[in-house]
């Protein structure tokens, strides 16, 4: 699946014909087959798995597009780094810590990053509505094989944590994580040091969602460099 943006072309891919636990038993079979740190044959994952191997093939497009595995030679793969975790703690059966590296990857997956801003505007997305978008922005038809893949799709990103879903209706789930610096605008002294005063620059990490009150954020960020000052 290609989608045209301006001059350049953007490869989506999407699961297909296959649900969320069968990407998962792939996954599990590329980490059995040593894939953390060689490459793996898809028919070695399909073997392992128990998947057809030409339902692994299919899907390898999107596990390669959304970052979890990378293909250096025709039809072999390796894991990616997070991928290597989450399936790491799904193996060891730790389903809520899994949750943690699912959530930072695929966000990195450009068309799914759309995907969650086009939920967080939104506030409240039907699940219709979003079948309906993801098969626009995909221009595929609306069959079962690509209705069982953007279902895979859904509960990935529930399970997540990045969606929630409550009564066939989306929205926004983890917030977004935000690095705000601030940076005194006076020295501060530090005790037994009789160099010149050192300007030291703090770091804050604030948790942030869609619905944070704006006004209420820069209060806290003028109260804090006030704190710095004294």
């Amino acid at each position: 699946m290609i989608r045209m943006s301006g001059s350049q072309e953007e490869r989506i891919n999407i699961p297909e014909s296959a649900t969320f636990d069968t990407l998962n038993r792939i996954l599990l079979a590329y980490l059995r087959a040593g894939a953390y740190d060689r490459l793996v044959s898809y028919r070695d994952a399909a073997a392992r798995s128990g998947v057809h191997a030409s339902v692994v093939s299919l899907n390898n497009k999107f596990l390669v597009s959304s970052g979890f595995l990378t293909e250096e030679t025709r039809g072999t793969f390796k894991l990616s780094e997070k991928a290597t975790r989450y399936a790491q703690l799904l193996d060891w059966g730790k389903t809520e810590e899994a949750k943690e590296p699912l959530s930072q990857l695929l966000p990195e997956y450009n068309f799914i990053k759309r995907i969650l801003d086009f939920v967080t505007i939104n506030k409240k997305v039907t699940k219709d509505e979003l079948i309906t978008r993801i098969i626009s922005e995909c221009r595929i038809r609306r069959i079962p094989r690509y209705i069982t893949g953007i279902n895979a799709l859904f509960e990935m990103l529930t399970f997540s944590g990045l969606l929630k879903e409550d009564d066939g209706t989306f929205s926004s789930g983890k917030p977004a994580r935000v690095e705000v610096s601030v940076v005194p605008t006076k020295p501060i002294e530090l005790p037994s040091v009789e160099a010149e005063k050192p300007m030291i620059p703090v770091s804050i990490s604030l948790m942030i969602d869609e619905e944070i009150d704006i006004e209420k954020l820069k209060a806290v960020i003028r109260a804090l460099r006030e704190v710095l000052r004294e």
